[in-house]
């Protein structure tokens, strides 16, 4: 019985996710992004900028995945990581 390779990675997909208040929305350009989070700090709403990134292999398996806060905007201030 022969046993299987493991997968190795093939690609990773980069995503970014604003949210605040009213929901998230996702883009794939981070100018688009920081655009809309600039946007909704500027109306008033608590709002986050995330980066997530997905790794799959050649099948499209979800390998690992992992995200990362990018800016975060409250009501007592802005705070960019």
């Amino acid at each position: 019985m022969k046993r299987k390779k493991k997968g190795k990675a093939d690609a990773v997909n980069v995503s970014y996710r604003v949210e605040c208040n009213c929901g998230s929305k996702y883009f794939t350009d981070e100018a688009a992004a920081e655009a809309y989070f600039e946007y909704m700090s500027a109306r008033g709403f608590e709002a986050e900028l995330w980066v997530a990134g997905l790794l799959s292999d050649i099948n499209g398996t979800v390998i690992k995945g992992e995200q990362r806060l990018l800016a975060l905007n409250t009501v007592d201030g802005f705070t960019r990581f």
